[in-house]
């Protein structure tokens, strides 16, 4: 039930954006940038750092830092940037959809949440999610247009997905992995919250940053089998 909430909960913000599509610019749209990008820096930092002796210790960090690096460079070289975004007559419909899927399928919510719904059916985390998406595709919406109702069918792919695989094998996924994809997912989503501040030109590839939720989940079964 949880996965059909949030999925209406954007398809409903991205027509309420629709209708009210002239009342908002793309400026008045970069302060909710800012907040996207405030609030995953703090999400990323409470997940990977503690306070030891009045210094911050990162756990994880050389581990989030090498899959960020490698997932980005096999983004690349797979050019999965170009092959959403091809020039096209679409193009700027597919922009659009590329743009809200990343924004709602990456964080630590779109991670845990159908996590959760799959190991005990608890659907509480993927209700929060949908209560923060929700104002979020009203701006995407107004700014991006229809390609933000679009993108809750991968959303809710993915969610399904997620749940499907915590449901079988539930007992493999340890909490320190869980907390590298949750991070992982904040450090995508900071850049999704830059690019809607600066210009096209400028604009950070989220897309190409997907394959390091892989690289996590491979890194984490390799040091598994080593200390096995």
């Amino acid at each position: 039930m949880g996965i059909i909430v949030n999925a209406l909960a954007i398809v409903v913000g991205g027509l309420i954006g629709l209708v009210a599509k002239k009342g908002v610019s793309v400026k008045k749209f970069a302060i909710f940038g800012v907040s996207v990008s405030i609030i995953s820096l703090v999400s990323f930092i409470e997940n990977v750092f503690q306070v030891q002796e009045r210094s911050l210790k990162g756990e994880y960090l050389y581990v989030l830092i090498f899959s960020l690096i490698v997932g980005y460079f096999i983004g690349d070289a797979l050019k999965l940037d170009e092959r959403v975004n091809s020039n096209s007559p679409k193009q700027k419909r597919n922009q659009a959809f590329s743009e809200a899927s990343i924004f709602f399928i990456v964080g630590g919510l779109q991670i845990s949440g159908p996590i959760l719904l799959g190991v005990s059916g608890d659907s509480s985390l993927l209700y929060l999610k949908s209560a923060i998406d929700f104002p979020f595709a009203i701006m995407f919406g107004a700014v991006y247009g229809k390609g933000t109702i679009l993108s809750a069918i991968p959303v809710a792919i993915i969610q399904l997905l997620i749940a499907v695989l915590a449901h079988c094998v539930g007992d493999i996924i340890s909490t320190q992995m869980l907390v590298q994809l949750c991070s992982i997912g904040y450090v995508i989503l900071f850049f999704s919250g830059i690019n809607m501040i600066t210009d096209k030109s400028r604009k950070i590839s989220t897309v190409n940053m997907l394959p390091s939720i892989l690289i996590i989940i491979i890194v984490n079964a390799v040091l598994s089998l080593l200390k096995g």
